[in-house]
């Protein structure tokens, strides 16, 4: 059930683990994209249901928030 007219999503993932991938925040580690595609799908019922979205990637989600970010971006584009 959802109790207000907004949503806050913090994508941050396993620090411990990502850390012994790389120390170096250029590029995707982790492949996300399924979990990405899940992501979408929920924040588009959000939206339907008149919910303002805030999301924000830390760069321990998958190696590189700007690359969550476009990821996030081209499948959105996907679903119009």
């Amino acid at each position: 059930m959802l109790t207000t007219d907004f949503t806050y999503i913090r994508w941050i993932g396993d620090r411990k683990g990502i850390e012994k991938k790389t120390k170096t925040w250029d590029k995707l580690i982790v492949d996300r994209e399924r979990e990405t595609r899940t992501w979408v799908d929920y924040i588009r019922q959000f939206l339907y249901h008149g919910r303002s979205v805030y999301a924000y990637y830390n760069n321990h989600w998958a190696g590189f928030a700007p690359g969550s970010i476009s990821l996030f971006t081209e499948m959105w584009k996907e679903f119009r």
